[in-house]
């Protein structure tokens, strides 16, 4: 298949106890989400059957399978995951401060403004199409993590200098066009998503963009330690992409 790339985007926040990193390129009630019990009352949008597009996938462990059902019910439902899940986020502002209960206050660049900014963008969002797994982009977001779980890097640059792109076309193929966000700090599939939507102290809200993304059709999730904020999650997105890996 041959490619073009036009272009590549960066945005770096760095938090108190959490960071967050996306990139672009291109070419040319049970409310918790699970593995198998998806809540609908929120969303008719949520059923399992269209938010849970991990079914029949054994390579994924539990958090990322939880990470790419939450990404899902953001997108197939946007209004509505903005009133259930970001409005009460409200609550844990202090100035600029964010402390969620029984966890260490969070020193933010720019307080509410950017979670008030999010919650309108969602409202008037219309629904898109949720993302599947791709096994290479899995297997290229946790070499990325595991690279930096041992040297306690930060970014979209590999120990060996590899950019995303060079890493997920180690694994496969992308077309059309692919992107990558990193968040440091959180073990939680909601909160990951919730701090890249709000996406404190990026002007270009770059990891907004890439969860919203409606070029995107594929994804893959990498989940695992870090040296310095404990954890990290690496998301890989794709228009396109065949896997090597089967």
């Amino acid at each position: 298949m041959k490619t073009k790339k036009i272009g590549l985007q960066l945005a770096l926040l760095l938090l108190v106890c959490c960071e967050t990193s996306a990139t672009t390129l291109s070419r040319t009630e049970k409310e918790r989400p699970d593995t198998g019990n998806i809540a609908v009352s929120a969303s008719p949008n949520w059923k399992s059957e269209r938010v849970n597009t991990t079914t029949g996938t054994n390579y994924l462990t539990n958090i990322e399978r939880e990470v790419i059902i939450e990404i899902n019910m953001l997108r197939t439902d946007p209004a509505v995951y903005a009133r259930k899940y970001l409005m009460p986020v409200r609550a844990y502002y202090d100035g600029n401060l964010l402390k969620y209960p029984g966890e260490i206050a969070i020193a933010t660049s720019e307080g509410a403004a950017p979670l008030e900014e999010c919650i309108r963008e969602l409202e008037r969002t219309q629904p898109l199409q949720p993302l599947s797994p791709q096994k290479g982009l899995v297997i290229a977001a946790r070499s990325h993590a595991a690279d930096q779980a041992k040297t306690g890097a930060t970014g979209h640059t590999g120990s060996d200098g590899s950019s995303v792109g060079t890493r997920l076309n180690r694994h496969g193929e992308w077309s059309r066009t692919a992107g990558e966000n990193i968040s440091y700090g959180y073990n939680d599939a909601r909160k990951i998503v919730i701090s890249l939507l709000i996406d404190d102290g990026v002007p270009s809200r770059g990891h907004r963009i890439n969860l919203l993304n409606n070029s995107f059709n594929v994804v893959g999730i990498g989940v695992g330690p870090h040296r310095e904020y404990r954890n990290m999650c690496v998301m890989d997105f794709a228009g396109g992409y065949i896997s090597k890996e089967r």
